[in-house]
């Protein structure tokens, strides 16, 4: 018997049928089929490579894409069905199916030594927030954001989020229940108080409103800053938000804790300022993440803001490597390269997931690009032809302000992992490796600036 091939419907779709559409083109890319990016328009191209692949396992009769066709996608991609963690379009906008399989075929062995680790510390600060009085807004910083110590809450806020992409990442790479429950709690807590929002508001309709908020009216920095606040809040929410729909949503999903926090979330992206036609670097590569994520969450294509982000590294990564605005900054350039390289491989993983391809005369320079750091992180003075242009900034000849360790790095530290695993080769891949002490570190299984321990998933998916 056969079934009639339609992928019309009568009605407009749900955002979850919309989601079907673009988790089968990533699948069907991942299975070996050329539909370039994963937009969501199930067209000719689309439907066709669905019929070639249901004919390549003898299978004459035409699909009709649903839930079970998806299912069996996933069985043939990844031997199993993969829907109750993180391969489905629903919060994963990161990391492409390719590490998701491997990680599937990994000795948990292997997966404990990066992702591992003993969480008691991250318990005690989730457990104490839980049972703290909720914090309703963060206020008091200067343009320069030297003067953290007496922020209210900011610390309060910096050391849950950490703690939360600790124990976030236990659940997503070990499905360690008890850790996720803990981390489900702490949201809940804060979203069911409505944490943080009464945080000054910056933007309206998606737009900043500069003469509300403001910035550096002050030379010296020393000015109250609003922006600062607002953005601080906003970036460690969408952070939160990054881990919790990554895997987190998925456990106990029909728990009522889940649309309290989503609703909770709702409201800070309602606050987010909308992407600029232009990308930049900073601000989760200039608001651009929290768009992609939320319009995968809709059922909505993401092309153009990745493709815009891929012409943006192209014009602001030179030949040599250096980054614009950043490998330039004195003596913190090593750490404002470490910070766009931060954003440089994660846009790219971003770009991979949605199968856009990356041009080889931006992969040259990004491998270059991370050379500058390793060599500039072992030898100071290795920046100083660029450093020394001081772009907003001091410089003072071989000094750099930095960690001494790289496992030091709490924050920010995913894109060494996914670095070495793109560029296995490299005689600096190596070198990295020994710095990060990666036979016996899993300082990779945490990270605030992403939400979840990003990093840890493709040293454990990586064939060192």
């Amino acid at each position: 018997m056969f079934c009639v091939l339609t992928f019309a419907f009568s009605a407009p779709l749900k955002a979850d049928e919309k989601k079907l559409s673009f988790e089968a083109q990533a699948l069907l890319i991942a299975l070996g089929y050329d539909l370039g990016a994963v937009d969501g328009q199930f067209g000719k191209k689309s439907k066709n490579a669905l019929l070639m692949h249901y004919a390549s396992k003898g299978n004459s009769a035409k699909p009709v894409l649903d839930k079970a066709i998806l299912n069996d996608l996933r069985v043939d991609f990844f031997g199993s069905d993969q829907e109750s963690q993180i391969s489905d379009w629903n919060g994963n906008f990161i990391v492409p199916l390719e590490i998701l399989k491997k990680l599937s075929q990994t000795s948990r062995q292997k997966i404990e030594r990066f992702c591992g680790g003993n969480t008691r510390w991250q318990q005690e600060i989730i457990n104490k927030s839980i049972k703290s009085s909720i914090p309703q807004k963060l206020e008091g910083f200067n343009s320069r954001m030297d003067n953290y110590s007496s922020v209210n809450h900011a610390e309060e806020l910096d050391l849950f989020v950490l703690s939360f992409s600790r124990l976030a990442t236990s659940f997503i790479a070990l499905d360690n229940h008890v850790d996720a429950e803990l981390a489900l709690d702490g949201l809940y807590n804060w979203a069911n108080g409505d944490a943080f929002l009464d945080t000054v508001e910056c933007t309206v309709s998606g737009r900043l409103d500069d003469k509300k908020c403001t910035e550096w009216t002050e030379s010296t920095g020393q000015d109250l800053s609003s922006i600062k606040d607002h953005s601080t809040v906003q970036m460690h929410m969408m952070h939160l938000s990054y881990g919790y729909y990554m895997g987190l949503n998925r456990y106990k999903e029909n728990d009522g804790r889940h649309p309290v926090i989503k609703k909770w979330f709702e409201a800070f992206y309602l606050r987010n300022k909308s992407p600029d036609r232009e990308p930049y670097f900073g601000l989760d590569h200039g608001w651009y993440w929290p768009a992609i994520l939320e319009n995968q969450l809709h059922g909505r294509s993401s092309i153009n803001l990745v493709k815009s982000i891929i012409k943006q590294l192209q014009r602001e990564i030179f030949e040599d490597g250096s980054i614009k605005n950043r490998t330039t900054r004195g003596n913190r350039a090593l750490w404002y390269h470490h910070d766009g390289m931060k954003e440089i491989m994660i846009s790219l993983e971003i770009a991979r997931r949605h199968g856009v391809s990356i041009p080889l005369s931006l992969d040259a320079k990004v491998k270059k690009a991370g050379e500058i750091f390793i060599r500039g992180f072992v030898d100071h003075s290795y920046l100083n032809r660029w450093a020394k242009v001081a772009h907003n900034a001091i410089y003072v000849e071989g000094e750099q302000e930095f960690k001494e360790n790289l496992n030091d790095i709490p924050n920010g530290n995913s894109w060494f992992h996914i670095y070495a695993y793109r560029y296995p080769n490299s005689e600096l891949t190596k070198q990295l490796r020994t710095l990060l002490q990666f036979e016996n570190s899993n300082s990779a299984s945490k990270d605030a600036m992403i939400g979840f321990g990003l990093g840890c998933l493709y040293s454990a998916a990586s064939d060192y």
